[in-house]
């Protein structure tokens, strides 16, 4: 960050993600603000949320209006303007841009319509204008040197951290989570969304190999309406017809406050996701003292390292092999513990810093 001579840095955020404060982007505006100011206390840093007749548009057109207008008008007096996420202006103050993603270049049917097809298009060129780009991890960075021909001199990776309240949780907490939710002793866990990426279609495949016998109940948590869809499949209606129905809990979107005890309560975090620009939600799990199994698919192996059994996201026979070993616990689930608490442990002591993974 620059330092002005005689005075402070005043640094503008654009707040678009406060109006979304339980998605990543939206826990990540509200993370990087507090390490800012906690970081560099004589500076000054402002989130700015759209207001006025940018909020009064709506979701498309007031969105848009709001990042190549709105935000850099509002940043016209300040020292350095970020968007922490990719949606810079294409003319104005464009310092900083955090990249969390390119999922709308990378996979097809997050760019179906051609309202998104455009807006692909706008921001990629406008990402091209910026300053510097922050990138979630090195798979980003690589997609977006390949995607959007930016340099790597321009690119910086500053890898997600743990929030320093996930951590196990005490055994009479995970007592009262499974009574509220009625788990039983043992279960599989999944939490996050619901979009077609998140490959949950092969987890419940993985369950119907599973011999009934050794079939632990799989929770489904976070966001997954099932629609039926291109972007939501219906993931109930093919846990009937693969017959594991009576297997499958859908717990619905879990409150943040019980996130650590959920993950806490979970004989092993299953997150078979095929695109990631980083992956939080493993390594929240390895920090909770739970196993770990998931995709050896763009950012995860780089996140979660040797700490966590990686499987490829399309091989199902695979992936009900791991959730068996892992399940039925011993010394390869106490070892996964292990590790994933001292790889959760680095990653909260390395928060938001220049890194290649490892």
């Amino acid at each position: 960050m620059p330092r002005l001579v005689g005075g402070f840095v005043k640094v503008h955020l654009n707040g678009l993600f406060t109006e979304h404060p339980l998605t990543g982007s939206g826990q990540y505006l509200r993370h990087l603000h507090r390490a800012l100011v906690a970081a560099a206390r004589e500076d000054e840093f402002t989130i700015v949320p759209r207001r006025g007749v940018y909020a009064r548009l709506g979701r498309r057109v007031g969105k848009v209006l709001w990042e190549q207008i709105g935000f850099p008008t509002a940043a016209v007096g300040a020292d350095l303007a970020h968007v922490p996420y990719l949606g810079p202006p294409l003319r104005g103050r464009n310092d900083v841009v955090t990249v969390h993603d390119l999922i709308g270049m990378v996979l097809p049917e997050y760019a179906a319509s051609p309202w998104m097809r455009l807006y692909n298009r706008a921001v990629a060129a406008a990402a091209r204008r910026a300053r510097l780009i922050l990138a979630d991890s090195q798979a980003t960075a690589d997609d977006v040197q390949r995607l959007l021909g930016i340099g790597p001199e321009r690119i910086r990776v500053t890898l997600l951290g743990v929030d320093e309240d996930l951590r196990p949780a005490p055994a009479a907490q995970i007592a009262d989570v499974r009574d509220h939710h009625g788990l039983p002793e043992r279960f599989a866990l999944y939490l996050g969304s619901g979009d077609v990426r998140k490959n949950l279609d092969v987890l419940l495949r993985a369950w119907a190999l599973l011999p009934a016998a050794e079939r632990i109940p799989l929770v489904l948590a976070g966001n997954i309406p099932c629609r039926g869809d291109a972007l939501f499949p219906d993931y109930r209606r093919l846990a009937e017809q693969l017959g594991v129905g009576e297997s499958i809990a859908w717990l619905g979107t879990v409150p943040e406050a019980e996130k650590a005890t959920l993950l806490s309560a979970a004989t092993v975090f299953v997150f078979p996701s095929r695109y990631e620009g980083f992956g939080l939600d493993p390594l929240e799990a390895m920090a909770c003292g739970t196993p770990v199994i998931c995709s050896d698919a763009t950012s995860l192996p780089e996140v979660v390292g040797a700490a966590a059994v990686l499987v490829d996201p399309a091989d199902e026979k695979a992936w009900a092999v791991a959730v068996g070993s892992v399940a039925e616990g011993g010394d390869h689930a106490a070892e996964l513990v292990a590790a994933g608490r001292a790889r959760a442990a680095r990653r909260r002591s390395r928060r938001a810093s220049r890194s290649g993974g490892g």
